[in-house]
């Protein structure tokens, strides 16, 4: 049963779908940009947020594992080095298995392990080396990970890549 509103003139059904249209075009319109980015734009944001079903679709749809993204940083990041800025384990771990180079670097020479070091991601550095990363990898200014954690002050990562670069496995 409808209802005509005594001011205003208009049903108050048809106002109550209005409101809902409303509500449900400014979901769809924000929900918009993501949809419409590029398969490579949604694998690297996949990385970032460390969600390994869109990074599995993003592959589907045509992105490249290592691409390096230039969107956010002149240097770029590759993937796996989001991954390891925002300490997303499973995502390294997805990356690694889908074909991620362990020592692929940004144009400084940066490696996934160097930024878990220079973001104090923990997590990510033991992940990384527990696959193989190399501790000794010098970025383009000759810096070792343990070098760029301890110039960041992540003492406790810069406590395990030095044992790492002694020969001591990852605890």
């Amino acid at each position: 049963m409808v209802h005509t509103h005594p001011y205003y003139g208009e049903t108050v059904m048809v106002r109550r779908i209005l409101q809902v249209v409303s509500v449900l075009s400014m979901a769809m319109g924000m929900a918009a940009p993501a949809r419409s980015q590029s398969p490579q734009g949604r694998f690297w944001d996949a990385a970032i947020s460390g969600d390994t079903a869109a990074l599995a679709a993003a592959l589907a749809d045509g992105a490249r594992v290592d691409s390096l993204d230039l969107r956010r940083s002149p240097n770029g990041r590759l993937a796996l080095n989001w991954a390891a800025i925002n300490n997303r384990v499973s995502a390294i771990q997805f990356l690694l298995a889908h074909g991620a180079a362990i020592e692929g670097t940004n144009i400084t020479g940066f490696t996934a392990l160097h930024h878990a070091a220079e973001y104090g991601s923990l997590e990510a550095a033991r992940v990384l080396l527990a696959a193989g990363a190399d501790p000794a990898h010098r970025n383009s200014a000759g810096l070792k990970p343990a070098d760029t954690a301890r110039e960041e002050g992540h003492i406790e990562v810069a406590l395990l890549l030095a044992a790492a670069e002694r020969g001591e496995r990852p605890k």
